[in-house]
């Protein structure tokens, strides 16, 4: 069946907050669908427009949503994604969108092509961000208006000791530790139920592409600017995601297969 005649297709699309959320939380299992042949796509929310700037000469307040959203179609360029999409709801305000109406916006973006897999955010948003928390909770809405047929679900599910341990394994190397900012120990959360583990390290190189990509929001003191490969095959080798509804059939690891475990 058709996307047209209203079945799912084996598309798998991330929807984010903001323009680098996609490689974080995502650029592993994207370049994985992509190296699949599977129909690929990123939607951001937002275009970051109040987001770092690492690099005056890079951008400025005025240019930085501009300069976001080219850096996410680098970005996804390096993953194999076939499309990336910025809309235009305010950085830093998606906690006050109205979930439904956002939520038949993106419905409408995805309606043309019936991806079967939606990838967004736990409702712990990564590390507590309440655009991230939001955008879940968007993309849920989304998936329910595209109906029975319509895609499943997958959140990022992160270890709440994995950026505590990265953090730390850089630290006793003498490089940069810094997170935006950001304490490690708030990343992420432990999870009960199944999770849909995936094995990225054979794509690792795509993701931290992707990543770096997103110049404006990487100085000199990132960890990931200068992340040395064996740390960062330990510890961001592997992308995990539990299914928003737990009674589905685990579609993405039905689409991906290989390098796919379960726990």
């Amino acid at each position: 069946m058709t996307a047209a005649a209203g079945a799912r297709t084996e598309g798998v699309v991330a929807v984010i907050a903001h323009p680098d959320d996609e490689a974080l939380i995502a650029g592993g299992t994207l370049a994985l669908a992509a190296t699949a042949g599977l129909p690929t796509g990123v939607v951001s929310l937002t275009r970051g427009e109040l987001g770092p700037i690492s690099d005056r000469a890079l951008a400025d307040e005025r240019t930085l949503g501009d300069v976001r959203e080219r850096e996410l179609r680098a970005s996804g360029a390096i993953l194999g994604v076939d499309w990336t999409r910025c809309l235009r709801h305010p950085d830093g305000e998606l906690e006050w969108a109205d979930a439904p109406t956002a939520g038949a916006e993106l419905a409408g973006i995805l309606r043309p092509s019936r991806p079967a897999v939606l990838l967004t955010f736990g409702e712990d948003g990564l590390y507590g961000h309440e655009d991230h928390v939001a955008t879940r909770r968007i993309a849920l809405w989304a998936a329910t208006l595209l109906g029975p047929t319509g895609p499943l679900v997958y959140e990022a599910a992160w270890p709440a000791a994995r950026a505590s341990e990265l953090v730390a394994a850089v630290r006793e190397r003498g490089l940069p530790a810094s997170l935006w900012g950001l304490e490690p120990q708030a990343f992420g959360c432990d999870r009960d139920g199944p999770l849909t583990r995936l094995d990225v390290r054979g794509v690792l190189d795509r993701k931290l592409g992707a990543l770096r990509a997103h110049r404006t929001q990487l100085d000199d003191r990132h960890l990931l600017t200068s992340l040395p490969d064996d740390l960062a095959a330990r510890h961001l080798g592997e992308e995990a995601w539990q299914a928003a509804d737990p009674a589905a059939v685990d579609i993405l690891a039905d689409l991906l297969g290989a390098g796919v475990s379960h726990g």
